[in-house]
């Protein structure tokens, strides 16, 4: 596994793929790390339909995908641009599935939706790591408030839950206040 996240790493796609070959020919059946190992490699190198073809190989071995499988084909349609896709296959794993996903996969929707100013998705996200018994986090506002500030509209109703803001979260805080001051000012003229 080490060998295959090296070539991963160093973008050698097809000497992950001889190794995690050899290693199938000789255990037959691997584990679900082996495969999360492999797909890891597909996500970082954007390789969308190697990722599929592993995922599919994987679950006919009869492989449980859990919790770092999940996230590591989130992570893949996020790095191939299918954020929408990422946040379907989220919502499927932990509905269907009945998972739990890592709070690093919310995460890495919930940053994306921000960096992209899209404050609807941003907050249903936000919203759902609640539902799923995430308690909210410093980490969690700053991203959302981040999202309010790339759309460039201020924020109503958000509540901290006796949170005392962080220097960072205060500084956030106070530019989206400004997108308040501006709307209602641009409503006067």
């Amino acid at each position: 596994m080490r060998a295959i996240e090296a070539f991963g790493k160093l973008k050698k796609v097809e000497e992950a793929e001889a190794v995690f070959n050899q290693m199938l020919t000789k255990w037959k059946k691997l584990s679900a790390k082996e495969y999360t190992c492999m797909l890891k490699v597909y996500a970082s190198n954007k390789m969308l339909l190697k990722g599929k073809e592993i995922v599919k190989q994987m679950s006919e071995s009869g492989c449980r995908l859990g919790p770092l499988t999940w996230d590591a084909l989130v992570k893949l349609y996020i790095e191939t641009g299918e954020i929408e896709k990422a946040d379907l296959v989220l919502n499927k794993a932990s509905q269907q599935l009945n998972m739990k996903p890592l709070f690093a996969t919310f995460m890495m929707i919930l940053d994306h939706y921000a960096k992209n100013g899209d404050v609807h998705n941003a907050e249903k996200i936000f919203y759902k790591m609640r539902q799923t018994g995430y308690v909210s986090r410093y980490r969690q506002y700053d991203s959302l408030l981040q999202a309010y500030i790339n759309a460039k509209v201020p924020i109503y109703g958000l509540k901290a839950d006796n949170m005392f803001p962080s220097k960072m979260l205060a500084e956030r805080l106070a530019q989206v206040d400004a997108f308040k001051k501006t709307a209602v000012s641009d409503l006067l003229d």
